[in-house]
């Protein structure tokens, strides 16, 4: 499904008068600021196996609404994260437990909510809204936010022609896919094509999906633009605390 709207919230610039000054404690306040964010990047980088040289990265939070099990979960985050990776972006996924679902999370993903980053639901089936979503739809993206329906996949591979999981990964490299290339993005071929094929459910399988190089250009840039409004914002909250 398409992306309605895409939209990036950040602290507004502003001084606080003319006799505002910095100051020496005010000065190594900030140079702090800017030591930890370096090495945020630098330990985010090292995390990806990126080999020290430094690479795009983006959030996700996880809601498991569905139960899927961690083994299931995991295969589609490592398909979607590989897909993510041959376009130059490097996913880190914050996986949130929900009611009665497996797993413990992350403890960092006790920190506040990343400005930058996506969540994503993975939702039994998704619900029927007038002119958004059918009951064939596999999943919709809207704002910062991607839904995934399991029962869709459950469908759609009635013939077991791949693993649910590869498909499951396959589907939100899809949807996240549209919150980062905005509105009108589907294509006909590759992993954002608009209509799942038994043989693009073959491809899933297979790990023959991936974005075309234009959609990773531009999903690059994204992330970058997203990378910055969020250092911005961070510099710009530490600066009116000062």
């Amino acid at each position: 499904m398409e992306n309605q709207g895409l939209g990036i919230r950040g602290w507004g610039l502003g001084n606080k008068g003319s006799r505002f000054r910095i100051g020496r404690w005010g000065c190594a306040a900030l140079m702090g600021l800017a030591f930890l964010l370096m090495r945020s990047a630098a330990a985010f980088a090292a995390a990806s196996g990126s080999g020290g040289e430094r690479e795009l990265g983006i959030t996700v939070r996880v809601y498991d609404f569905s139960h899927l099990g961690q083994a299931t979960l995991n295969t589609a985050e490592k398909r979607a994260a590989i897909i993510f990776r041959k376009a130059g972006v490097a996913m880190r996924w914050c996986n949130i437990p929900t009611e009665s679902s497996e797993g413990h999370m992350d403890a960092s993903c006790n920190q506040l909510a990343d400005p930058a980053g996506l969540e994503l639901r993975i939702v039994p089936q998704a619900k029927v809204m007038p002119k958004l979503t059918t009951d064939s739809t596999e999943g919709f993206a809207l704002g910062n936010l991607a839904t995934v329906s399991y029962q869709w996949i459950v469908d759609a591979n009635s013939e077991g022609l791949a693993r649910p999981g590869e498909i499951l990964g396959c589907v939100i490299a899809h949807e996240i896919g549209h919150l980062l290339l905005g509105p009108n993005s589907h294509s006909r071929t590759g992993i954002m094509v608009g209509k799942w094929s038994p043989e693009a459910l073959r491809d899933a399988g297979q790990g023959r999906l991936h974005f075309t190089p234009q959609q990773a250009e531009r999903i690059c840039a994204e992330v970058m633009a997203r990378s910055g409004a969020q250092q911005a914002s961070i510099a710009t909250m530490a600066a009116t605390q000062l």
